[in-house]
């Protein structure tokens, strides 16, 4: 904001003297933002403003000096001009000395007495000069030039108005300074909050990162014991199946079928606890391989069907649109949300069926959308409950987790999985009416060609009969299955039992000890026939 605004009526037509007159406003005015506090806060533009003061005025009066020379101006003009000169002179001087001793002088008093004096000198003592240097080139002597000219300014009217105009220069001042303090000191204000918020936003992301950090390596550190934890609870679980199946008194084959069933409880939380560790650690890949859809949703119903029998549950499943034989995908990880979906719907209902459909939309490129949704007649969801209900350790009800157990990832960790496949996962539920949890994800169809080309090959006949598969995709399976055994994952039964139409046919007699080994949970046992089994496959 300008302090000053030059108009027509500072114009005095002497040039040079005009000019000056314009960059002293202009010095003003580029000094007024800086100026509005006392000099303790802005020593180094007020210093610079009287040096600029002091560096004007030697100039600007010694211009006109020699007009007044020049033109051999009346001495009762130069007298009072040159007065006023010195007034200048010795005012700054004053200003410098009261500026630098401390006392309460603001820059808006400095400013204020600029403008005034230069309000009150160009319409006053600049303009009578210039009036009688325009008389005396006109051919007045500079006697009668100080008369026809008001030399003298003794017109009490136009003195009126001059000292009306400085009074409202000075009010404008006083307002301008005001205003200046003012922003100067919300821009301060406004630079001490930025740099609050600053250093606030930096102490939060340090302890964001710190927070992950922490969280990745407790992440981290649960993923990496999955081998320590998952291999005695399969040893326990393997060992109590020996014992039932060699055992001849009831009521010992009882105990150890509860035990078994407590220690595949145990085995399902750690499973949870790990898979859901491993997802956020980013230790949990994906592994794409060839599989038959109705085969997974067949071996999940199995997988449950004893728990449906024994609470009177009937389990139905539907194909709303035909599906190709083959598909790519992880089988494994679908199966697991397929499962978990199941394993909900049973949990929470008491009386009716369950049934899945499943269907899949033609894409572009060999690709297709598969949908799956489980459907129960069971307790349903509130609605305030939905919202939460895929968080990690989260159940519809607090009150759930006592009377029905479960450690609440289940959800959590199918919709984990189906993110990282690039589908969506939803649910639809009403109090009292049941649930219907649902997913889509994108998968590739395997062509007619390669299909029909592998469905020869687990055919075996004379011109193939030792090569019942392709050895590149028996090998994609035996890694996967490698790798899951490796980490003693219980999901590796769950692969072999997809697979067994594929692998028994490949492996021969070594699949009967492989499946042996699986159903004993003799893990490591198990790994070192799949190595042998790629060696072959090699």
């Amino acid at each position: 904001m300008a302090l000053m605004n030059w108009n027509e009526h500072f114009v005095t037509g002497i040039e040079i003297i005009d000019s000056q007159h314009l960059g002293l406003v202009k010095i003003i005015n580029d000094s007024a933002p800086f100026l509005a506090l006392d000099y303790k806060r802005n020593p180094r533009h007020a210093d610079k403003l009287l040096d600029q003061l002091t560096a004007y005025a030697s100039f600007h009066f010694q211009t006109e000096s020699d007009l007044i020379r020049q033109y051999q101006i009346d001495t009762r003009h130069t007298d009072h001009h040159f007065s006023a000169h010195k007034e200048f002179f010795d005012t700054v001087i004053n200003m410098r000395a009261l500026y630098q001793s401390g006392t309460t002088l603001t820059g808006g008093t400095l400013l204020g007495f600029l403008a005034n004096w230069l309000i009150f000198h160009i319409l006053g003592e600049d303009q009578a000069l210039a009036r009688q240097i325009k008389a005396i080139e006109a051919g007045n002597s500079p006697a009668a030039a100080y008369e026809t000219a008001e030399g003298g300014r003794n017109d009490p009217t136009k003195d009126a108005l001059t000292q009306t105009l400085v009074d409202l220069y000075a009010l404008m001042t006083e307002q301008n300074r005001r205003l200046l303090e003012a922003n100067i000191e919300l821009q301060e204000h406004r630079n001490h909050l930025e740099e609050l918020v600053n250093k606030r936003t930096q102490a939060l992301e340090a302890a964001l990162l710190t927070a992950e950090t922490a969280n990745q390596a407790k992440s981290s550190f649960v993923a990496n014991l999955s081998h320590e934890i998952r291999t005695p609870m399969n040893a326990i679980v393997g060992l109590t199946w020996v014992l039932h199946e060699q055992s001849n008194d009831p009521a010992q084959k009882g105990k150890l079928h509860q035990v078994q069933n407590a220690t595949q409880q145990l085995l399902s939380v750690i499973n949870d606890l790990l898979d859901i560790s491993s997802i956020e650690s980013e230790q949990l890949h994906l592994e794409p391989l060839d599989f038959d859809i109705k085969r997974i949703i067949e071996h999940a119903i199995a997988a449950q069907a004893t728990r449906a029998q024994h609470k009177g549950l009937r389990l139905l499943y539907k194909e709303t649109t035909p599906i190709p034989s083959l598909l790519r995908g992880d089988p494994v990880r679908i199966g697991q949300i397929i499962g978990n979906f199941l394993s909900n719907a049973i949990k929470f209902t008491h009386d009716g069926e369950i049934s899945i459909q499943f269907g899949l939309t033609p894409g572009t490129d060999n690709t297709a959308l598969l949908s799956c949704a489980v459907r129960d007649e069971g307790i349903g969801i509130a609605p305030e409950a939905l919202k939460r209900i895929f968080q990690p350790f989260t159940q519809a009800d607090p009150s759930s987790r006592r009377r029905y157990g479960g450690t609440g990832l289940g959800l959590a960790i199918s919709k984990r999985l189906v993110d990282m496949m690039g589908g969506r996962i939803g649910v639809e539920s009403e109090v009292d009416r049941g649930s219907i949890f649902w997913f889509e994800i994108p998968l590739t169809v395997i062509n007619a060609q390669h299909h029909a080309a592998i469905d020869n090959q687990l055919q075996p006949n004379a011109t193939n009969s030792t090569n019942p598969i392709d050895a590149e995709r028996l090998t994609e399976i035996l890694n996967r299955l490698s790798g899951l055994l490796e980490e003693d994952d219980i999901q590796a039964l769950t692969l072999w039992r997809e697979m067994s139409s594929v692998l028994h046919p490949a492996l021969g007699p070594l699949a009967e000890q492989l499946e042996g080994e699986l159903n004993n949970y003799n893990f490591q046992a198990a790994l070192t026939l799949t190595k042998e089994a790629k060696s072959i496959a090699w």
